[in-house]
């Protein structure tokens, strides 16, 4: 069986991205146009929630799969292989159906106690559910990347985010054509009376957030069932390929079972502990904010104006801060965190290998890669942050008023976290995935202390817990390089290629900026909402003019990347 290369298999993750990001916002903008930013609250809140438990429950399967089967089939054991693979079936299955339970049984005290949004406790229930799919195919997926193949990954992320799509927008829709038939017929709306249109919109929208959330739970289940069919076909193909004939002792179940464990509860509890980052913003910025404006009342006092009532305007901003600035802020890490995804197998065979030369060449390559489109990416989403905002959301006046400034801060959080999230999987190569996790702990912690120091300041507002995000993250990401750099000891050239992309960054930025005003000098029309776009790819072909006129990426580097070299064997 043929192993993907390092920058085939990036390739493959990145292109997988890209589709499914495309997707994603496909998805996302209409459902934000029928939640509007009372609806998402429920959705995002209902996801702030879910996703801490999918981390504990799921999180660590892929990494640690992919780990360890590649080191097994790197010794020659395709017994041992198999073996964890069955393990982890039975494992993950079990926690999943055990949390998954428990989720539902606590919605109403979770929506009600730690999200503060008791209508939320609908789209929790409806998510739930996609634990137990989402799980099992997590196990599918890091079996098919420790073989060394990316290809089923990239389709069963795709497979489900066009599932979610079908099945979560004509599910909120559906919900709200019945409300809107019902407010026609009866004047009300699910048995509640309501004296207009609006209210009965109101009335609607947690239950079309439950929708949403249902399909994405059909998602989960359409998309394992792909992903389980390719996942037995590679089983047999090995199976065929290199027989049964190990030249190493087989594992126990209890011994498979221990290493499981050993390396999937680190990266379980590091994916629990970011994602406890968006559950600070879920409990903090609406109080916070509450107490900003009782502190200053003018604060948001334009939200009036478009019906947004006095008591609801903190879940309002809080809905439209996670619905619309955090959507784009986290296009760009998505595409790095696949540099991690695609190394892993390949650095963890070279650390068993204690191959010095290729560690550095493959954490160069890391560096060099994520820098690139951290540095360019979040330069322009500091630029162009109203244009971004404008483009994906057009017609959503008052979300975009209270999420410009807080976007154009997220854009340095961009440069940071594009460059941490491939190291701190990384890390798990060179066996240190408990760093990872006082990494990713102590960086929460300070998102925490600045969320509550600087949210109720009626001068930041919203802006801090922006701001808390990009001093975070750049603590998260000094100690991830710093820690993978020790662990693997790369030299200080694969260091340096770091650095290498700040010269194309900071043009791309100028011709970014210069672009922007031109168009904004043009009258209006296609450029009011396009503009974005067009700034964007004069941007980038100055970036990637300026990478080649640089001679940035060697041809050797480039050779070494394309070649077979870095997929022989020992």
């Amino acid at each position: 069986m043929k192993k993907q290369s390092f920058i085939k298999g990036s390739a493959v993750l990145f292109g997988m991205v890209a589709v499914t990001k495309a997707l994603g916002l496909v998805y996302r903008i209409p459902l934000t146009g029928m939640l509007g930013g009372s609806g998402m609250s429920c959705y995002s809140g209902a996801f702030a929630v879910f996703t801490p438990v999918f981390a504990a429950a799921a999180a660590g399967a892929p990494n640690a799969m992919s780990r360890l089967v590649s080191e097994q089939l790197a010794l020659g054991s395709t017994k041992n292989a198999l073996l964890i693979r069955r393990t982890a079936m039975w494992l993950f299955m079990l926690l999943s159906i055990a949390m998954s339970a428990g989720l539902i049984l606590s919605a109403p005290t979770l929506a009600e106690k730690i999200i503060h949004i008791p209508q939320a406790k609908w789209a929790i229930i409806a998510v739930a559910p996609a634990l137990v799919p989402a799980s099992l195919m997590n196990v599918h997926r890091g079996w098919a990347e420790g073989i060394g193949s990316m290809t089923p990954t990239a389709l069963s992320e795709i497979a489900e985010t066009v599932c979610k799509l079908v099945f979560g927008l004509a599910g909120a829709a559906i919900v709200l054509h019945l409300a809107e038939n019902d407010f026609a017929a009866f004047h009300g709306c699910f048995g509640k009376y309501c004296s207009d249109l609006r209210e009965a919109r109101l009335t609607a929208v947690p239950f079309a957030a439950a929708a949403a959330g249902l399909g994405v739970s059909l998602a989960s289940a359409a998309a394992n069932i792909y992903m389980s069919a390719v996942s037995r076909r590679l089983a047999a193909e090995l199976r065929a390929e290199r027989g049964d004939d190990d030249m190493l002792p087989v594992l126990g179940r209890r011994t498979a079972f221990r290493q499981l464990m050993s390396y999937a509860a680190p990266s379980a509890l590091t994916a629990v502990i970011a994602t406890l980052a968006g559950t600070a913003d879920l409990m903090t910025i609406s109080p916070c904010l509450s107490a900003a404006m009782s502190a200053d009342p003018q604060l948001f006092a334009f939200l009036g104006t478009f019906g947004i009532a006095e008591n609801e305007r903190a879940g309002f901003v809080y809905g439209s801060y996670a619905g619309l600035a955090l959507t784009i802020f986290g296009l760009l890490p998505t595409f790095t965190a696949m540099l991690g995804k695609s190394v892993l197998p390949r650095l963890t065979s070279a650390c068993a290998r204690k191959d010095r030369d290729e560690i550095s060449r493959l954490v160069g390559s890391v560096f060099l890669l994520s820098s690139g489109v951290s540095l360019t990416g979040g330069s322009c989403v500091m630029i162009l942050s109203k244009k971004l905002l404008t483009l994906f959301f057009a017609g959503r006046t008052a979300e975009i008023a209270v999420t410009e400034r807080p976007l154009a801060i997220l854009g340095a959080a961009v440069i940071f976290m594009g460059v941490s999230l491939p190291c701190l999987t990384a890390l798990q190569a060179c066996g240190r995935q408990r760093q990872a996790v006082v990494i990713t702990l102590g960086g929460t912690a300070v998102k925490l202390i600045l969320n509550l120091v600087m949210i109720p300041l009626p001068g930041v507002n919203i802006c801090g817990a922006a701001a808390a995000t990009a001093v975070s993250q750049g603590i998260i990401c000094i100690a991830a390089v710093t820690s993978l750099v020790r662990g693997t000891g790369a030299d200080s050239a694969s260091v340096s290629k770091l650095f290498t992309p700040l010269l194309p960054a900071a043009l791309c930025s100028c011709g970014t900026f210069l672009t922007k005003n031109m168009t904004e000098s043009l009258p209006e029309g296609v450029f009011s909402r396009f503009g974005a776009v067009f700034s964007v790819t004069v941007g980038l072909i100055i970036a990637l003019i300026s990478f080649g006129l640089l001679c940035i990426s060697p041809k050797n580097e480039l050779f070494y990347l394309i070649s077979k070299k870095n997929t022989k064997k020992p």
